[in-house]
């Protein structure tokens, strides 16, 4: 049984939601065309990422920039709105499943979401950025609280973005709760640390991992990979599945073979066989010791340290 992920490495239009949904639904069609079973968008396809000035990179709070960021966060979609509505609608009308990303509304500020939509136009799973970049823009924004997976076809899915793949324990507890595909939706440059470290989350948790990202300059790099790292006579195999250039625009086609994936998920000494659980205390300490401490970036947040 093969499950087939369309990835788009396309450019979407900075802070123009209504032209990323045209874009978006024509991908959607043509990957259908391809025989696709799901797409999956790069982060924050809504607005293409784009912050809300220039400086905010390095600088988000900035006292004389105010009117930009509330500029920026009236850019924020509802799920009732039509930004996913279309989605859920070109999801429907072409009978795929969709990953579809975009800055959301949150309680006290917008999130950075993902939003898995089945066959049929549901909303299977909306998952909130755990791990933002609260060094950078990403500051301005309210993370997620938890990784969460759903069903789509059969097959469990996570969904972890960008920054949430720098730590093991995103994807480890989306194993832990029986995802078998991990989604990845990325915005920021891949060079060989960050893509094998991809291929080594999904070695380490026996799940099979894709990820879309936009194209640029030593961006790009879409890519998939299997966690069946060994054939069945122990000879090491190569794991990806499927790469793009960085400035490569594309619909990149990757095949996942469930069966295989499976049985390997089945016999194999990684995952949560053979986990010591006793020994991993630290890991749920709130504590940060040097040389990791850092200085809140919010000025609000400043004042109450």
């Amino acid at each position: 049984m093969s499950f087939r992920i369309a990835l788009v490495q396309q450019k979407a239009a900075p802070g123009e939601p209504e032209e990323n949904i045209r874009r978006g639904v024509r991908y959607i069609q043509e990957a259908k065309a391809q025989g696709a079973d799901l797409v999956l968008f790069p982060e924050m396809w809504s607005n293409a990422y784009a912050p809300p000035f220039e400086e905010a990179w390095d600088d988000p709070f900035r006292p004389d920039r105010e009117k930009e960021r509330c500029r920026w966060r009236k850019q924020a979609v509802t799920l009732d709105g039509v930004y996913v509505s279309a989605f859920r609608e070109a999801a429907r009308a072409s009978g795929i499943g969709v990953c579809i990303t975009c800055l959301s509304t949150g309680d006290a500020a917008p999130r950075n979401t993902a939003l898995i939509i089945g066959r049929n136009g549901e909303i299977l799973l909306r998952y909130d950025k755990v791990h933002t970049c609260a060094f950078s823009m990403e500051a301005l924004l309210e993370p997620g609280d938890a990784f969460r997976i759903c069903t789509f076809d059969g097959v469990k899915l996570g969904v972890m973005i960008c920054y949430d793949r720098e730590f093991p324990e995103s994807a480890r507890v989306l194993m832990l709760k029986g995802a078998e595909i991990l989604l990845v939706p990325n915005a920021c440059p891949i060079d060989p640390a960050r893509f094998h470290q991809l291929a080594s989350r999904a070695y380490e948790n026996m799940v099979g991992i894709a990820m879309a990202n936009y194209p640029a300059p030593g961006w790009g790099h879409s890519c998939a990979f299997s966690p069946r790292v060994y054939d069945e006579e122990g000879n090491y195999r190569d794991p990806t599945l499927a790469e793009a250039a960085d400035t490569e625009e594309t619909l990149l086609l990757t095949d996942f073979d469930l069966e295989a994936l499976r049985r390997y998920r089945e016999q194999e000494t990684w995952g949560n066989a053979y986990r010591r659980v006793d020994a991993y205390g630290p890991l749920l300490s709130r504590e940060v010791r040097p040389p990791f401490v850092r200085e809140p970036m919010d000025p609000v947040k400043k004042s109450h340290v």
